[in-house]
């Protein structure tokens, strides 16, 4: 326990040069745990510290700079300190530099050297490099990708209560892909990186006894760690509990409880809580009929592109439905979600091309949208595009066909 005494004998012997004094003062000021909290006090003594040669002083100094934290904010201080720690092998120092290098912080963005510096780092037992070096084995990036070698270094984290690598490591095992499929492990990793309040685990813990993979189907289980993820501020896992209210699926059915849920995923901006609340609010099924916010959400959702909020906020334009009445707006909006793959929206611009409805009518574009909606199997397309195909000599149908080929290929 420190006292003003031990506190002052630490101030005398750190501005004598001792650097075990230096680190523990430096410690001190940081916490705030025993004398008021200064990072720039901080910052003094772990500089003192770190000029005389302490890898440990020289990679927080180097964080300290990183962050801005006590010092200015400098990120070519920052690195220079970084390569003095990591010149001792320090692993936080060695950690420091590959993230500066994936992020590109100061120094040109380069994910090879970064994936070298987080290998060394993990080397070295450091548990977030760890995660790091399996995470770019998994998605390829810095290094080539390799699966089992992605699990390999997420295991050495795991076993160190890294949450991201036990998440991501009963991803891989659950989806069987490039490593064979093991339900239950993966459940064991999940569980036990929820019972450290991380959320992604929680819910992928969630949907794991929802489906009876690796455990019992449960659906009090499922419901009690999506309420859980929901409640920990994870989006998808609010618009999953929003929907089990919804339908009385695992719960009792209850409109409160699924608005909330569902505006709450809605506010962080889940597209699919924004499309879904305003599906509710626009047909009155489910909430009290409110043309305003079904508008409002649905925007926020086609401003995603969110092909199905695209197509609807068209033929809300077209109809003058909750909005004025704008057939070019509306053509607009449904242009995008048949580019973003939407089939009746694929239907509805060929037929406002068709008839010049919204936009300036065009036989050629018009032929090449019907083409791409009868292909997706919307049947009403079938017969206009028979209608419209009198229009053009064969010659120019065997183009137009190549065309709308290309068109379905690229959207």
């Amino acid at each position: 326990m420190y006292d003003k005494q031990h506190i002052a004998d630490l101030d005398q012997r750190a501005k004598s040069g001792d650097i075990t004094a230096q680190l523990t003062l430096a410690g001190l000021y940081e916490s705030g745990e025993v004398i008021n909290r200064d990072y720039g006090l901080a910052a003094r003594w772990f500089i003192e510290a770190a000029k005389q040669g302490s890898s440990r002083a020289q990679s927080r100094l180097g964080e300290m700079y990183l962050n801005g934290i006590g010092v200015d904010r400098n990120l070519e201080k920052a690195l220079g300190w970084f390569k003095k720690a990591a010149d001792q092998d320090d692993a936080s120092a060695l950690a420091n530099i590959g993230w500066m290098y994936q992020e590109g912080m100061g120094i040109p963005r380069n994910h090879q050297k970064a994936w070298k510096w987080y290998l060394r780092a993990a080397q070295r037992g450091h548990s977030g490099a760890r995660y790091n070096v399996g995470y770019m084995y998994e998605i390829g990036i810095g290094v080539d990708a390799d699966v089992e070698e992605a699990l390999r270094w997420y295991r050495k984290a795991a076993k160190q209560g890294n949450s991201r690598a036990l998440l991501h490591m009963g991803m891989l095992l659950a989806a069987g892909e490039g490593t064979p499929r093991n339900d239950i492990e993966a459940v064991e990793a999940f569980r036990k990186a929820a019972e450290t309040g991380y959320h992604k685990a929680m819910y992928n813990l969630a949907l794991m006894y929802e489906q009876g993979r690796g455990v019992p189907k449960d659906m009090e289980q499922m419901v009690h760690w999506c309420t859980r993820a929901a409640e920990s501020g994870y989006d998808r896992a609010q618009y999953d509990l929003g929907l089990l209210y919804l339908k009385g699926k695992g719960v009792t059915k209850n409109r409160e409880s699924a608005k909330l849920w569902l505006q709450a995923a809605a506010e962080q901006g889940y597209v699919k809580a924004c499309y879904v609340l305003a599906r509710c609010y626009h047909k009155g099924r489910v909430f009290k009929v409110n043309k305003d916010r079904a508008v409002k959400w649905m925007r926020q959702a086609a401003e995603q592109d969110y092909a199905r909020a695209q197509f609807a906020l068209g033929k809300m334009y077209m109809a003058g439905d909750g909005v004025e009445a704008d057939p070019e707006k509306a053509y607009a909006c449904i242009l995008k979600a048949a580019k973003n793959g939407s089939r009746p929206a694929r239907y509805y611009c060929g037929m406002m091309l068709y008839t010049g409805k919204g936009t300036g009518k065009d036989l050629h574009e018009a032929y090449q949208w019907l083409y791409a909606a009868s292909k997706a199997g919307v049947k009403p397309a079938n017969k206009a595009l028979v209608k419209l195909a009198r229009k053009f000599s064969e010659a120019d149908l065997a183009e137009l066909t190549r065309k709308a080929e290309t068109l379905i290929e690229q959207n």
